[in-house]
């Protein structure tokens, strides 16, 4: 869901972008006005709660000076948003030691924002605070991955339906060849461009667009194929 004040309430000011989870806590970290993001609904859309290019509510800047208003999180009976979580920004720490597989505790640098049954994110694994002491926190089930000191831990804003991210290879666009965008793609025999990875919709910039027939030949280009003008001899061939 979305985030809501204790009423059930979102009218905060927000701005909304087509993004996932991580690109939307970058964003929000990076913002000074952000203090809190929604991610990300059946459509890809998350919401970042902020005045920075707000589009909406944007009077309402109560959340901004106040985190503690943010309570929980709702979908509103709105299927798209069944699965998103809110993430409060200011409700934040960083990891003081190692995090190892198979762990199900951790160290924080404050731990005083963190109580018994709040729910927390690190990267992309949610877990809940079963105990804490001092700055060492307990979690119900044990960490699958290995992170460093220093990675962000954030407090979610009303522990609901546990939210998965599926991290997934974009497709190479049209002709341009290759495993996945993020592995690299060339363009075609014929076509000329770049291709190059963006963590922003759709996750890609530039193209590979078809090379005109040179000069004294014709052809609609030269991925279709061009012959030489009369007078001229000669052949046209597509390479990479």
């Amino acid at each position: 869901g979305w985030c809501v004040d204790a009423d059930g309430i979102e009218a905060s000011a927000r701005r909304f972008l087509k993004v996932g989870c991580w690109s939307a806590q970058n964003l929000c970290e990076s913002d000074p006005l952000c203090v809190a993001f929604a991610c990300v609904n059946a459509r890809g859309l998350s919401v970042l709660y902020t005045g920075t290019d707000c589009v909406k509510n944007c009077e309402n800047l109560l959340w901004m000076s106040n985190t503690d208003l943010i309570a929980k999180a709702i979908d509103g009976g709105n299927v798209k948003w069944a699965n998103n979580k809110c993430y409060v920004q200011s409700a934040l720490s960083g990891t003081t030691r190692a995090v190892h597989p198979g762990s199900t505790s951790l160290q924080v640098t404050d731990g005083s924002i963190f109580n018994v049954g709040d729910g927390i994110r690190l990267y992309t694994e949610l877990k809940t605070v079963t105990a804490k002491s001092g700055g060492i926190l307990h979690v119900a089930t044990p960490f699958a991955g290995s992170f460093q000191a220093g990675q962000k831990v954030l407090k979610i804003a009303g522990w609901n339906n546990e939210i998965v991210i599926n991290v997934q290879a974009v497709a190479c666009p049209g002709n341009s060849p290759g495993l996945s965008v993020r592995a690299g793609c060339s363009c075609n025999a014929g076509y000329a461009g770049s291709i190059a990875s963006v963590d922003t919709f759709p996750y890609y910039q530039g193209s590979c667009s078809a090379i005109a027939c040179p000069v004294n030949s014709y052809g609609l280009n030269v991925a279709t194929g061009c012959n030489c003008n009369a007078g001229y001899a000669g052949s046209v061939a597509a390479t990479t």
